[in-house]
């Protein structure tokens, strides 16, 4: 039996081109320029958002960051305007100015200016461990800042000297007392009293 040819390649599954994968083109194979100009925008930015995070255009919020790097404290209202115009700064701003208010704090508890003194040398013990040179000169000066600020108050010039000046002084008071003080509470209670009456009446059935 002969096979026909022309009936064997109706079988003949029918061979195909392999399909290349299709270029992608987009505009950056198409025009560099363009690409290279739109990073650059992106460049600039990313450094204008960052300098607006920072503050460094609102001559304001430069003022009151150099004020906080030298050691001054600032007020509400002026941490609320670098948390609102250079937000990127405020953590850093936060954490020292709590450690200033906890200075503070430990400063008017202390019983005595020796105690006052011990809580601004472990304080600075503690600073000259920060690995940041710059973050450590800042602490450094608002502790110092605290320190000179409260040593000015009342508060600070009643406290003794030290402890043990403190436990005399209760003492100290008692032998400052005038004895005249207690002689005149007496006549006074006696010429209020019914005693003087009773003088006066025996004085005149004299």
């Amino acid at each position: 039996m002969k096979i026909n040819p022309s009936s064997y390649q109706a079988y003949m599954p029918m061979q195909t081109k392999k399909q290349q994968p299709e270029a992608v083109v987009t505009e950056e194979t198409l025009n560099p320029k363009q690409v290279l100009k739109e990073t650059a925008q992106r460049i600039v930015s990313e450094i204008n958002e960052a300098r607006t995070d920072m503050g460094e255009d609102d001559p304001k919020a430069q003022r009151l960051i150099e004020k906080f790097k030298n050691g001054q404290k600032l007020s509400r209202e002026e941490m609320n305007y670098i948390r609102q115009n250079a937000p990127g700064i405020m953590d850093y701003v936060d954490r020292i100015m709590r450690e200033r208010d906890m200075i503070e704090r430990s400063m008017k508890a202390a019983p005595s200016k020796t105690d006052v003194q011990m809580v601004v040398y472990r304080t600075s013990k503690q600073i000259e461990k920060d690995p940041d040179p710059d973050i450590r000169e800042v602490r450094a000066k608002h502790l110092a800042d605290a320190k000179q600020e409260y040593e000015q108050t009342d508060d600070y010039k009643k406290k003794p000297n030290s402890p043990l000046e403190k436990e005399e002084r209760p003492l100290k008071v008692r032998y400052k007392k005038n004895p005249k003080h207690y002689e005149q509470i007496a006549i006074q209670m006696y010429e209020r009293s019914d005693i003087k009456k009773v003088g006066t009446h025996f004085e005149q059935q004299k």
